[in-house]
């Protein structure tokens, strides 16, 4: 039996009841939502920068709180960044000043979804990172809340 592309019960701690139905449909269906042959069979945002190794595009399920939400998905289905190589990294860090220039980021959160979904809270297994950008803090703003990670 395949490994499974996705965790739902990391989607059920933070996620909307929609994204768990996606997601199940996703178990059900036996592909993963990253690979780009199957991205848009469930995700509704179009791309924003395409590399030879990085997808960017904004999350269609983006952190409640969030200004702006974007994903980089590893273009190969790789699960961890200890399969990127120094080209990789390299794309990745060019792409974020893309992203950064392109939407005038003056601060984000950069997050890293790597290796087994039980330890790192991610609700899809493909090598993704998550560019996460609140509002500025004020009296009435409330923090923005992810599941990182669980300890062992």
């Amino acid at each position: 039996m395949p490994k499974p592309r996705v965790d739902t019960k990391n989607a059920l701690i933070v996620k909307r009841e929609e994204y768990v139905n996606a997601l199940e449909a996703i178990l059900a269906g036996g592909f993963c939502p990253f690979c780009e042959k199957h991205l848009f069979k469930h995700h509704r945002r179009p791309l924003i920068f395409k590399g030879r190794y990085w997808l960017v595009t904004e999350n269609s399920w983006p952190y409640e709180g969030a200004r702006l939400h974007f994903l980089f998905i590893a273009r190969p289905h790789i699960e961890a960044t200890e399969k990127i190589s120094t080209v990789m990294w390299g794309e990745l860090q060019s792409l974020y000043r893309k992203l950064v220039k392109k939407y005038q980021l003056s601060g984000a959160t950069l997050v890293i979804r790597s290796g087994d979904t039980r330890f790192t809270g991610a609700s899809v297994n493909h090598l993704h990172g998550h560019v996460v950008v609140g509002t500025a803090r004020t009296k009435k703003t409330e923090p923005i809340r992810a599941l990182i990670g669980f300890k062992r």
